[in-house]
This record gives structure tokens, C-alpha cells and sequence, in this order.
């Protein structure tokens, strides 16, 4: 950087001498004043405090020394009396007197030898009092009754230090007994600093040779002991002066007063720490003030040197940046123009040019944009009739000139530019131009990824649908098994409600593969004849445990004449109301659920069903009804975390209802519930047997049609539990089986032994389904005859047409059903 001049760098130089010389003195003196000021406020209080404690505790004294006076003449005999009250008179008005005294613990009469003669309190009577020695002796000495004050002594009975206060009375002519106050050493250390709130200050109550009797704070280990440098009389002016504090020594303002009774001094120190406490924090707040502005005038100098050395070099500096910035823009791979206020070209770049050449001969500083558009319309439509040519321009201007935002040319070569503008401050416009062409085949590149990663999720979803199908397949097919046996009323109604929990598993998985069928486009009816009233009670019946264990009231109604047999597919419209009443319960914390089933004809065999739910649950807001049919979609963010719920289950029944060209809708207000209706039209069904012939056929999971010839089947399935499934199966159904685990296994075993079929599981470790099919087909005959039954937990429709083109003859799906084994072994082996 370019220094500034030298008679510059000198006037800055002294300005901040200056500067820095005033701050430090007036810091210097705001410190000192503030300390002189300090310690005036805590001689104050000092002396303040000192004198209130010097009247209290005269106060306190003087009312103790006559009660000590007082209790002379509770000895004395009263009027008409010949003789003083008895003892226990006297004890009683000693208890009398103290009762009236919140400051005296305990009142006594003592006589010369120290033996208690009379107490307010009965332990001291038993126990007497510990005195120090001779204390009794020198105060019954005195020539003139006069109060003696002992030094604090540990009572027998509370173990509180205590000070006790005597005075000489005469009890009868020629008698002198000795009464005595005893005051817990606390209560006069309270009187002395109950007005006083000054930080850090010690009281102290002591004798003209340094014992000390009472501290505030309490010091025990010093209370009796002689402190350093006993008071005088000299001190014990009131005045606050610099000298050690009573306790600790360290310096402090220390103010003496003497007591009414002589020799006790009261004594107050603060130490200097102390009273400057505030000022040592005010010190470090100026002390940063100070060093901030003395900072602030060096960077103040600094900055005023930096800037005059700045000023040295801008036009170096600003000839240096338009170079810079004319290689910026001759370097960049997008095209640039800026226009301004009044739509006028100001400046372009190289690459602007290359991508519209025919623009090189006429760009200049201050042509309009406008004559820019009318000559790029002509290159890129130079076939166009004018009113579209026309029609191109007005459409480009008003992009420019109305609002910020891109758009795409198609330039005759064939390349896309993608044109991007932005309005300045000024009102001018910067266009950048990008050639998207490379990103339009990019965009191919990423929908054949996306195709690709569509056809693994489809892959990853079958292989899922495959392990959870295949325990599933263990726990329904023994569920069925347990059905055909001798079962009571109530074993048969836990297990029905086991096959139908499995069932309705089984639905959710299924709806995971619904999912993928439904992006794909693949969702496919099957149309069979069934019972409308029947399956809806069905829905209602398996979620009314579920409504019980929530308190809430499950109900169906079902209009009169309803159909009762119609084509349509009632596994996806169960699947439809499990959503729609399941949502309802879930959804619900009070009330009901109400389900209604009613009807309207349509023009010919046909009826339009309509289902009504209806609930009192948290209701639906206005905004997200639109939006309740997406996928992975909830009411909202905070009902999903209370509630759960992957949001598809809607999303899934509005694609079959529409599949199956009815439509649902919606109905719903916060806090009072919803209504969601589901209107299908369906073929009815007359009924071809007469009346009275309507037997139910028989249920998929009871006993398997009999009459068959036995077969001997071999069953290829690594599972355990499976292969126990199924041979309890095959043994219901009548048949002889043999078990392998893998395909290696099976193809070794049909040429081992004869068997009229084949049931091969499909994932097997080792060889699988499809392989150990293939090696079974290329065997010689008539083994390789055999029929082939794949049993498969895929439910993918491609997968099912690979096994087959793998040369199985048919499928079962897992969960194996008992009917429908038997039904294909009886096609499988021509019986």
C-alpha cells in the first residue's frame, strides 16, 4: 500500500498523543475521586453505626442492672408481713420477672459461697451456674452494689454461650446476697447490628484489656480470648480512622465508643477491601473504558493512515478492476448483456456474440434493446409470417421489461439457450444466456437412472414382500390347521381373530406393494361376485376390538335392501374401509365412529354403493383438505408425531376407488370431526338358486374337499417351520410327502424315487426354485414330466409369470391356503 505523506502521519501522530494523555488523566482522576468518595460513605456509616449500637446496648444494660436492682425487693416482706415470702414465692416472681424480659434467660439469687438460693429456671436451681472462679467473691466485694459482667461462658443445660450480668442486693439487714441475669451471648450480639446491613463489617463487645464478650459476625474461636492491641480510652472517640480491623487485623476503618458501663467498648470495623469493593468493580469498568478509547483512537490513527494510503492508490486500484473485470467477462462460458433504465445496451461479453453472431455488426453502447429483438427474430424465424414474428417480439419484450425470469431459445442450429434476467437497483436488466443443450441430454441420462433405480425399488420391494410373506405363511397356515380341528367355542373365536390379524397384515404389506403397482401403473381389480353388507360388517367387526380399547362406540347401519350378492372386488374395497374406519379410530379421542351403508339404482343391473364414515375426532382444517390425498400426506406435522401413520393409506384408497371409477370425497371442521364418502358403482348379481338353497359355501380355511386319491408329493422349502406346515397340510389333505431343503436335494430325490408332484419353494440357499425347475425339465423322461407347483411369498405379477416360464406348471402364494393347495394338486396331478 502507497504511505501517506510525512506531515500527514505527524498530524495524526499528535492528534492521538493528545487524545490518549486527556483519557489517561481523567481516568486517573475519576479513579481517585471515586475512591475519596467511597471511603467518606463507609466512615459514615461507621460512625453511624457505632453510635447506634453504643445506645442500644446502654438500653440493654441499664434495664438489665435494675432488674438486677428490682429483685431486692421481692426479698423484702411485704406490708403486714413479719418475715420475706418463702422461697418458692420468690422463685415465682423471678419467673414473673424474666417472663417479662425476652432478653434475660434465666434470673437467680446466689448466696456468698456461690450455691443458687433461687432460680426463674428449676436446672439452674439443680445445677447452678458455671461462673468463672472468684466472680461471685469479687462481686459480693464491692463496697457499693455495682453491675458485674461476666465474660460469655458454655451453659450445662443448653449449651449456649452465655454472659452473665451480677449485681449485690441485700436480702435482710446485714445480708447480701448476689443476684444474677443470665443473657445468651447471641441475643446481645443480635442488639448490637439489628439495624445494620454494611458489607463486611464486624462488631465487637470487649473489655478495656481486649477480652472479647460478643462479635457480629460470631467468631467463636476468639469469644473470652484477649485480642491484639487492647482499646482505650483514646480510641473511644466515635471517630472512624485507618487502623487494623478488631478481627483479622487486615486494614480497615475502625470507629470505638465506650459503654455506659465501664470498662466495655463497642468497636465497628470495615475493612478498606470492603468499602473500595465497588469501586475496585467501577475501577475495572473504567480501566476498560479507558483502554476501549485509547483502542479506538489507534484505530481511529490507523484507519486515517490506512485511508489516506488508500486514497494514494484508488485509480490504480480502479484501472486494475475494469481489466479484471473485462477478462471476467470475456472468460465466461454463459453470455452476458446489461441494458439500463431506459433499455438501452451498456455492456456484453465475447461469448454473448458467439452465440448470436448476427447481433457483431450492430452491438453498441447505447443501441436498444428492442432493435436487438427485432433483428434475433428474423434469424430464428426467418419463415414465419409477420404477425407471428410480431407476436414473438411483443411476447420477448414483455418478459425484459415486466418481471425477472428465464426462458428458453431454440436457435437455428438447433442449440437451447436458456435465457436468465435480473433487474438492477437502477432499474436496468442483466441477461445471462446459457447453452442448456449438453443439460437437456443430461436430463435423458437422469430419467434412464431414474427408470433404472424405479426397477431396483421394485426388485427391493418383492424381495421384502418375500421375508415377511414367509414367517407370515407359518403363522396363517397353522392358524388354519388349528381351525379344523375340535376347537370350543372360545379356542375358535381367539383363533379367528388370530387369522384375521394375519389377514389384516397381510393387507399392509400388501399396501407397501400397492404403492409401487400404483406409480408404476399396474394396479389391477379382480372382479368376483360377493357381498357388499357381509364384507363392510367384516371391516367393522375385526376394528371394534380396537374402538373398545379406546372407548369410542363402533357402529354399522345398513339401509334396507341392499344388494346382497354384486361383482366387484371386495379385498380392495376392505382394504379401502380398513384405511377410512382405521383413520377414524385413530383420529378419535372421544365419541364415535359411524359406518353407513346405503344405495341408489343405476341404469341397468347396476347400483351405485355408497359408504359413509363418519366421526367426532380432531376434524381437518381447510387448507389441508387439498392436499389429504397425496402420498406420505397427513393432516399435519404435530398430528403426525401424536398419531403416526406413514400418510398412504389415503393416497392409496382414492387410486383403487377411482380404478374402480367411483370417487371419494371429504367432508370435515376442526374440532367437530369428519365425513369421508365413498360412492362405487357396482353389478348386481340376481341370485340363480332358489330360495332356501343358499348354502354357504364352504370358508377357505375349513376342511379340504375329500375324495381324492392320495398322491406322493415331494416338497422342496428350506425353511423348518414351513416344512412342518406343510406336511401337517399334505397330511390333512390325505397325501404322502417327502421333504428336501434345497434344489440340489430335489433334483437328486425325483430321480431317486417316483412322485406324482413337485411343491418347490423358489429362495432356496444353494439352487433355487427356478433353477432346480430348469435342471428337473432337462432331465430325460418321464421325470422330467413331473408337474412343478411353485410356492412363492412374491406377489410381484412379473415374478409369478417368471416361474412359470422357468417351466412350473402353477402357484400357490404364501400364506399357503389349505383350499387352494388342494385345489391345484388335484388339477396338478389330473384328479
Amino acid at each position: 500500500m502507497t504511505r501517506p505523506p510525512v506531515r500527514a502521519q505527524w498530524i495524526i501522530a499528535a492528534f492521538v498523543a493528545v487524545f490518549v494523555g486527556t483519557v489517561l488523566a481523567a481516568a486517573a482522576a475519576l479513579i481517585g475521586s471515586q475512591e475519596r468518595e467511597a471511603l467518606e460513605q463507609a466512615r459514615q456509616r461507621t460512625e453511624r453505626f457505632i453510635a447506634g449500637a453504643e445506645a442500644t446496648l446502654n438500653r440493654t444494660l441499664l434495664g438489665v442492672d435494675v432488674m438486677l436492682a428490682g429483685t431486692e425487693a421481692l426479698l423484702r416482706p411485704t406490708a403486714g408481713q413479719t418475715a420475706g415470702p418463702s422461697l418458692d414465692g420468690v422463685q415465682a416472681q423471678l419467673r414473673n420477672v424474666i417472663g417479662q424480659n425476652l432478653l434475660v434467660r434465666d434470673l437467680l439469687l446466689l448466696r456468698a459461697d456461690g450455691t443458687v438460693l433461687a432460680s426463674a429456671q428449676p436446672d439452674s436451681l439443680r445445677l447452678g451456674l458455671p461462673l468463672p472462679p472468684g466472680f461471685v467473691r469479687d462481686a459480693m466485694a464491692l463496697a457499693s452494689p455495682q453491675l458485674v459482667i461476666s465474660a460469655p461462658l458454655v451453659n450445662f443445660v443448653t449449651a449456649e454461650r452465655m454472659i452473665y450480668f451480677a449485681r449485690p442486693v441485700e436480702a435482710a439487714p446485714g445480708t447480701r446476697l448476689l443476684a444474677v441475669a443470665e443473657v445468651p451471648a447471641a441475643l446481645v450480639g443480635g442488639l448490637m447490628a439489628q439495624a445494620a446491613d454494611i458489607q463486611g463489617l464486624v462488631a465487637t463487645l470487649e473489655r478495656d484489656d481486649g477480652q472479647l464478650l460478643v462479635s457480629v459476625p460470631p467468631h467463636e474461636a476468639l469469644v473470652g480470648q484477649r485480642l491484639p492491641q487492647p482499646l482505650g480510652e483514646a480510641q473511644a472517640t466515635g471517630h472512624a480512622e485507618q487502623a487494623p480491623s478488631r478481627i483479622g487485623g487486615e486494614p480497615a476503618l475502625v470507629a470505638v465508643r465506650p459503654v455506659l458501663y465501664r470498662p466495655l467498648l463497642v468497636a465497628a470495623s470495615i475493612p478498606l477491601e470492603a468499602a473500595l469493593a465497588d469501586v475496585h468493580e467501577q475501577r475495572r469498568f473504567v480501566i476498560g473504558g479507558t483502554v476501549l478509547l485509547l483502542l479506538m483512537a489507534a484505530g481511529a490513527g490507523a484507519f486515517a493512515h490506512w485511508h489516506l494510503g488508500r486514497l494514494a492508490e484508488a485509480r490504480t486500484e480502479l484501472d486494475r478492476s475494469k481489466t479484471v473485470l473485462d477478462q471476467a467477462l470475456a472468460s465466461m462460458a454463459d453470455g452476458l448483456l446489461l441494458c439500463d433504465a431506459g433499455d438501452r445496451v451498456v455492456a456484453w461479453n465475447p461469448r454473448f456474440v458467439e452465440m448470436y453472431p448476427w447481433l457483431g455488426e450492430v452491438l453498441a453502447p447505447g443501441v436498444s434493446f428492442e432493435r436487438l429483438v427485432l433483428i434475433t427474430v428474423n434469424a430464428i424465424m426467418p419463415d414465419a409470417g409477420a404477425d407471428d414474428q410480431h407476436a414473438w417480439v411483443q411476447r420477448r419484450m414483455a418478459i425484459h421489461r415486466v418481471h425477472d425470469g428465464q426462458h428458453e431459445q431454440v436457435l437455428p442450429d438447433g442449440r437451447v439457450i436458456q435465457a436468465l434476467e435480473r433487474h438492477t437497483p437502477d432499474g436496468g436488466v442483466i441477461t445471462v444466456y446459457h447453452d442448456v443443450t449438453a443439460a437437456e441430454r443430461a436430463l435423458a441420462r437422469a430419467k434412464a437412472d431414474a427408470e433404472a433405480a424405479n426397477r431396483a425399488k421394485s426388485r427391493f420391494l418383492a424381495s421384502m414382500s418375500h421375508e415377511i410373506r414367509t414367517p407370515l405363511n407359518a403363522v396363517l397356515g397353522m392358524n388354519g390347521l388349528m381351525l379344523t380341528t375340535q376347537l370350543t367355542a372360545e379356542q375358535r373365536r381367539y383363533a379367528e381373530l388370530i387369522r384375521s390379524s394375519g389377514q389384516t397384515l397381510l393387507t399392509l404389506i400388501n399396501d407397501i406393494l400397492d404403492l409401487s403397482k400404483v406409480e408404476a401403473g399396474r394396479m389391477e381389480l379382480e372382479i368376483v361376485e360377493f357381498d357388499p353388507v357381509a364384507t363392510v360388517n367384516e371391516v367393522v367387526s375385526l376394528l371394534a376390538v380396537r374402538a373398545e380399547g379406546k372407548g369410542l362406540t363402533l357402529r354399522m347401519n345398513a339401509a334396507p335392501g341392499a344388494p346382497a350378492r354384486a361383482r366387484g372386488d371386495p379385498s380392495r374395497l376392505r382394504q379401502v374401509l380398513f384405511n377410512l374406519v382405521g383413520n377414524a379410530l385413530k383420529f378419535t379421542s372421544q365419541g364415535r365412529v359411524d359406518v353407513e351403508l346405503t344405495h341408489r339404482p343405476l341404469p341397468g343391473q347396476r347400483v351405485e354403493l355408497i359408504i359413509t364414515v363418519r366421526d367426532t375426532g380432531i376434524g381437518i382444517d381447510a387448507d389441508t383438505l387439498p392436499r389429504l390425498f397425496r402420498h406420505f400426506t397427513q393432516g399435519d406435522s404435530s398430528t403426525a408425531r401424536r398419531h403416526g401413520g406413514s400418510g398412504l393409506g389415503l393416497a392409496i384408497s382414492q387410486e383403487i376407488v377411482e380404478l374402480m371409477k367411483g370417487r371419494i370425497e371429504v367432508q370435515s371442521t376442526p374440532g367437530a370431526g369428519s365425513t369421508f364418502t365413498v360412492s362405487l358403482p357396482l353389478e348386481v348379481v340376481q341370485p340363480a338358486a332358489p330360495a332356501g338353497s343358499d348354502t354357504p359355501a364352504p370358508r377357505a380355511d375349513g376342511p379340504a374337499p375329500t375324495g381324492q386319491a392320495p398322491c406322493r408329493i415331494l416338497v422342496a422349502e428350506d425353511n423348518g417351520v414351513n416344512q412342518i406346515l406343510i406336511k401337517a397340510m399334505l397330511d390333512h389333505l390325505g397325501h404322502y410327502s417327502d421333504i428336501v431343503a434345497d434344489g440340489f436335494e430335489a433334483v437328486r430325490q425325483v430321480q431317486a424315487a417316483q412322485y406324482d408332484l413337485v411343491l418347490m419353494d423358489i429362495q432356496m440357499p444353494g439352487m433355487d426354485g427356478e433353477a432346480a425347475t430348469r435342471a428337473i425339465r432337462a432331465l430325460n423322461a418321464p421325470v422330467a414330466r413331473i408337474p412343478i407347483i411353485a410356492m412363492t411369498a412374491n406377489a410381484m405379477v412379473e415374478e409369478r409369470a417368471a416361474y412359470l416360464a422357468a417351466g412350473m406348471n402353477d402357484h400357490v402364494a404364501k400364506p399357503l391356503d389349505l383350499a387352494r393347495l388342494a385345489e391345484v394338486i388335484g388339477r396338478a396331478c389330473g384328479r
